[in-house]
């Protein structure tokens, strides 16, 4: 009927074409052997006659028409079928056109755009498209740099004409030409995305003047994006082709003279070659590559989980191969965590990002040591070191080190005994240069930088906490009778100690094969000790550093208990400066319960002798005093319990704690008859008693909070209810004597005390 009706109409078939091709058109995708070839001689007996411009605004249509018969390259009208395209592209041709090739002329740009719009809009028409692509799309790719220089006459002309026929595919709108390889490589098909694969290898390489300035560059991330996504399915005929093309054309081998190939000629060419490959890559792709994948964990930021997680995958599939993984994984491993923090803060769900979570851990565990770290102390640098930058800034960059710390494994045995020493000295040492420079410059410590200062702190405090005592140990014993300097580094300047660290971890890359540590393995417990020391003695005798007493005297008392004892502190600095704070006529109580904790432990590792810490009791005990006022009960019980600690410390057979607190309830008296002694002294030993005689240290060390880093934590603490007498018989009975004289105030604090204390019975 349709021929009928054509042979009738004639040249009106140019008129009312939009009226016979919307029924015409999709006849091919379901018509039967018989019906296929009338139709294609329907196509090629009237629509091929019908005037050019009548045909320009229908190619998209009768190109979509004829893809389906594109899709078996075995069946009988294959060939007529693909003839028929390159008829309608040659009667669409403008008549002013110029040959290129055999197949292609200069005025074919209008039917490449039309069909790479056919090829992106239908995905069901995509197999015919691509093997027509395959037959007919002009080699894009044009020579790489060294071959133009070894043979530039040559490949003028061949330059020249890939130029030519690259304005042809890409006039005038060069992204559809990218987006149509962008939806095969997409495609939900296999065998397709291998056949878009295999065409970016042969017809449009990495390198083509297309890719590389004729398109826009989202165009160019869009295509990148696109491929790079096909590593998810895991399949390896699909990766081959992707690092191919990543990596660009193979060399052409120079043939051998006679004799085979000398091992050492093998060795440097197989150098040489891979080389070429990684800086191939590097020149060519690494950039809009690294763009794409940045773009995409931005665009996802409010995808689901499993979306979310997309990006992951690639890149850890992408590090297959080094030398694309080594590049682009540096400049995503920092976007990649802080996409997972962002999105842990938007989710409610839990188990969404547990999903997410677990994929970014296996790409987080697929990174070298070397690189984690080095990012790690880089962002301590940037918060701690200094820059303009704000302090809430500063905040977020520790914060994103917390939650790497937290979330994932850096617990690995090269991390924890290797790069953790490192990475806490590093931050030891940038605070303790801050210190330094505010020190020199006779300026109060700015206190918006005191929050971040603690929260570095607390960082090497849990780093700390990651090294493990047998590093420690193990590195001494690998030094005994070796050249290794165990001084090295520990009276550096912090500058060129950073200095090391920084040339490690950015220059080498933190890599332990290719480079050594910027400091023996056995001088670290002595680096860390030095750093450590030095920052709680400018905390205890600085008047303006109370606040950071307490996380430095703790991180200093955690290193103590980790270290081995060949490891040995300035404990006659430490000691000095000790007495100094507690020489004050008044000292916060954090600071308090800093000195104390400090003296436990440093009595407890054997550092100093019962001597020294009997030198500590008296003033201790006074400061002690000071904070069991009855108008202050807000460090009673924390006092008390500092107070045993301390006796525990002694031992049972000391009575040193009593005797202080006998001479404090006596100083006053100086008549010897009571009646100059105040009653302040005795309410705070009937607090002091009440507190003991309630203290059972099993029970109340159960239900207490846990204990923080760098605490005191000691498997046995003497109980006040079980031991009172060893402190507070002496003070009891100098209450008791106050009973002798009625007309003083202590008297009847006494009295009254007696009505109500609690353990009389004992």
């Amino acid at each position: 009927m349709y021929g009928y009706i054509f042979s009738v109409i004639g040249d009106g078939l140019s008129r009312d074409l939009p009226l016979y091709l919307s029924g015409l058109a999709p006849t091919l995708s379901f018509a039967s052997l018989a019906v296929r070839t009338r139709y294609l001689e329907l196509l090629e007996k009237y629509l091929l006659r019908v005037e050019s411009q009548a045909l320009r605004p229908a190619m998209k249509a009768i190109i979509m028409a004829l893809l389906p018969g594109l899709e078996d390259e075995t069946s009988e009208d294959f060939d007529r079928t693909l003839n028929l395209v390159e008829s309608f592209k040659k009667a669409i041709r403008p008549s002013d056109s110029q040959p290129l090739t055999e197949k292609h002329s200069t005025g074919d740009d209008f039917f490449w755009q039309c069909f790479f719009l056919a090829a992106i809009t239908s995905g069901s028409r995509r197999p015919g498209a691509l093997a027509y692509l395959s037959r007919n799309l002009p080699q894009l790719g044009n020579s790489l740099p060294f071959d133009s220089l070894s043979n530039e006459n040559k490949e003028t002309d061949t330059d020249s004409l890939t130029a030519a026929l690259s304005n042809m595919v890409t006039s005038p709108e060069p992204g559809l030409l990218l987006r149509c390889f962008a939806a095969g490589l997409g495609d939900e098909q296999l065998l397709i995305q291998r056949g878009f694969l295999d065409l970016l290898v042969s017809n449009l390489p990495l390198h083509s003047k297309v890719l590389q300035k004729r398109v826009k560059p989202d165009d160019l991330e869009l295509l990148l994006r696109a491929a790079a996504g096909v590593v998810i399915r895991r399949d390896m005929s699909l990766n081959r082709r992707l690092w191919a093309w990543f990596l660009g054309p193979e060399k052409l081998q120079q043939d051998q003279e006679n004799g085979p190939e000398s091992p050492t000629s093998r060795l440097e060419h197989n150098r040489g070659y891979l080389a070429s490959k990684t800086g191939y890559f590097e020149e060519f792709g690494l950039q809009p590559l690294t763009r794409a994948l940045l773009s995409m964990i931005r665009a996802l930021s409010n995808s689901n989980a499993s979306e979310k997680a997309k990006p992951y995958r690639i890149c850890l599939s992408l590090m297959d191969r080094w030398e694309i993984g080594g590049l682009v994984v540096p400049e995503i491993f920092l976007p990649v965590i802080v996409s997972v923090r962002d999105f842990k803060s938007k989710t409610k769900d839990k188990s969404e990002f547990g999903e997410v979570l677990r994929s970014a851990s296996v790409f987080f565990d697929g990174v070298e040591s070397g690189l984690i770290y080095g990012e790690l102390v880089g962002l301590m640098a940037q918060a701690i070191g200094p820059g303009e930058i704000s302090p809430s800034e500063r905040a977020d960059k520790l914060a994103l080190v917390q939650f790497i710390m937290t979330h994932f494994n850096i617990r690995e045995e090269e991390m924890v005994t290797l790069h953790t020493p490192l990475a806490a000295v590093s931050v030891l040492a940038m605070v303790e240069d801050v210190s330094e420079r505010t020190r020199k410059a006779q300026s109060l410590p700015d206190n918006e930088k005191m929050p971040v200062m603690t929260q570095a702190l607390e960082i090497a405090m849990n780093m700390i906490d990651l090294i493990p005592e047998r590093t420690f140990t193990a590195n001494l014993r690998q030094s005994v009778g070796t050249s290794t300097d165990r001084s090295a580094g520990v009276s550096m300047p912090n500058g060129e100690l950073l200095n090391k660290i920084r040339h490690f971890y950015v220059s080498e890359q933190g890599n332990l094969e290719a480079a050594s540590l910027p400091f023996p393995p056995a001088s670290m417990g002595d680096i860390l000790l030095r750093k450590s020391c030095n920052l709680v003695c400018n905390s205890f005798t600085a008047v303006d550093r109370a606040n950071e007493v307490s996380i430095r005297t703790r991180l200093l008392v955690h290193l103590l208990s980790k270290t081995a004892s060949n490891y040995v502190p300035d404990t006659e600095r430490l000691l000095f400066s000790m007495h100094a704070q507690l020489a004050n006529s008044s000292i916060p109580f954090i600071c308090l319960r800093s000195v104390l904790s400090l003296a436990i432990q440093l009595y407890n590792s054997d550092l100093i002798e019962t001597y020294s810490l009997s030198d500590l009791v008296a003033p201790l005990v006074r400061h002690a005093w000071g904070f069991l006022s009855a108008a202050e009960p807000k460090y009673h019980v924390e006092t008390v319990r500092c107070l045993w600690q301390l006796q525990t410390a002694l031992t049972a057979t000391n009575r040193d704690i009593e005797a202080a607190i006998a001479d404090i309830m006596l100083e006053s008296d100086i008549t010897g008859t009571f009646a100059t002694r105040g009653a302040e002294p005795g309410r705070s030993f009937c607090l002091l008693w009440s507190h003991t005689l309630q203290d059972n240290a099993a029970y109340s060390d159960r239900r207490a909070p846990k204990t923080p880093l760098g605490e005191p934590q000691n498997l046995h603490r003497l109980s006040g209810m079980d031991y009172y007498e060893v402190m507070l018989t002496r003070p009891l009975f100098l209450m008791l004597d106050a009973l002798s004289d009625e007309r003083t105030q202590l008297f009847m604090v006494v009295k009254n005390w007696l009505n109500n204390v609690i353990g009389i019975e004992k």
